[in-house]
């Protein structure tokens, strides 16, 4: 696929081949070729996700017993076909989420009885596939979220100042559960409450180019949904010019590309916003943000927009240069722990680039 991209390039970069009828016929036959041996290759990769939600049920009920609860496991979407890197990656977060549903939210079945539930909770985990994306959700029907105990969590361990944290909305409080150390559990158990493993759902999630989210429902279980992408390897991705740097994002959580003038932009000190469709967003300097230092003001400046985790904002570029599909592979392991890259992307001229995680940035704002 990479030198078929290469003649692509080598195409439109030498006008002279348009006169070559033949040439792009020849090159316009190997595509399709290169296409269907690409498809043939990603069926033999790709599986069910049974393979992984199979499991869970007897984790639950094992789980469940040691703690004197009872509970149900219900399963939905197991036919649903990603490809076999994803899975690997993702019975560690799914068990995390299980245990934790089973532990946190399921309450014991004479309480369950007094609140007017059944006695039996339930846990549904489900999974489905919409525009090349892979949704997994675990949902139960327990307490919910005790948004308050979470608040004085992340008080106690510094990450919020108390007058801050008392205006802060329940989804933002939902968020700080992925934070490290941010437990409800007043004591440490066999199950949970050590203080870790939803921290570690979060950066696995996020490492493999998804997201994670937690809806609270008080009184009624919580649901946990895990977006990624199906297929690991391969993602279509948008080409940027930052600087003197080329890097990638991932097109799937980008919602505009536009040209801002920079009378539009307010600026506060450090932090500066635009207007798009009526809503006022932040602006970040992707220049600035990698090491790159402040991109010079122009008249006007061309912007990404993107919604990752139900938050909004604009990116500020040099130049969107092109969209493609492209192999992307791991982080070297001297800079896996950097949140912000989430792969190694190789460009049909055989450049690697960095790609860069949209999640991690909405961290400079909320």
């Amino acid at each position: 696929m990479q030198r078929q991209a290469r003649l692509e390039v080598l195409y439109r970069d030498a006008p002279a081949w348009e006169l070559h009828r033949e040439f792009r016929e020849e090159l316009d036959g190997m595509e399709n070729v290169v296409r269907e041996l690409r498809r043939r290759a990603l069926d033999i990769r790709t599986t069910s996700v049974r393979r992984v939600l199979q499991r869970l049920p007897r984790t639950a009920s094992d789980i469940a017993r040691a703690l004197g609860k009872r509970v149900r496991v219900e399963l939905l979407g197991e036919e649903v076909e990603v490809d076999r890197a994803i899975l690997d990656h993702l019975d560690d977060p799914l068990l995390h989420l299980v245990r934790n549903a089973v532990d946190h939210g399921i309450e014991p079945p004479e309480q369950r009885v007094r609140m007017g539930k059944d006695p039996v909770g339930t846990i549904r985990l489900s999974a489905s596939q919409a525009s090349g994306r892979l949704y997994v959700t675990v949902e139960e029907d327990g307490r919910g979220i005790d948004l308050e105990k979470v608040r004085q969590r992340a008080v106690e361990r510094g990450l919020l100042a108390e007058m801050v944290a008392e205006d802060l909305p329940p989804e933002r409080i939902c968020e700080l559960i992925f934070e490290p150390g941010i437990s409800t559990r007043d004591e440490v158990t066999e199950v949970s409450g050590r203080g870790v493993g939803m921290d570690a759902v979060k950066r696995t999630v996020e490492g493999l180019g998804g997201s994670v989210t937690l809806a609270n429902r008080p009184g009624a279980g919580t649901i946990a949904e895990i977006e990624l992408p199906t297929m690991v390897a391969l993602q279509r991705v948008l080409v940027l010019e930052v600087g003197t740097e080329r890097v990638v994002l991932p097109v799937g959580q980008l919602q505009s590309v536009l040209s801002v003038a920079e009378a539009q932009v307010e600026r506060a000190g450090i932090d500066a916003f635009f207007v798009f469709k009526d809503e006022p967003l932040p602006l970040l300097d992707l220049s600035e943000h990698i090491g790159l230092g402040p991109a010079p003001t122009h008249a006007s400046a061309n912007v990404l927009v993107f919604e990752t985790r139900g938050f909004r904002y604009g990116l500020l570029i040099d130049r969107a240069i092109s969209d493609l599909e492209v192999f992307v592979r791991e982080v070297p392991a001297p800079l896996a722990g950097i949140q912000a890259l989430g792969g190694v992307a190789i460009l049909p001229d055989g450049e690697p680039v960095f790609l860069l995680e949209p999640g991690s940035l909405v961290e400079s704002f909320v």
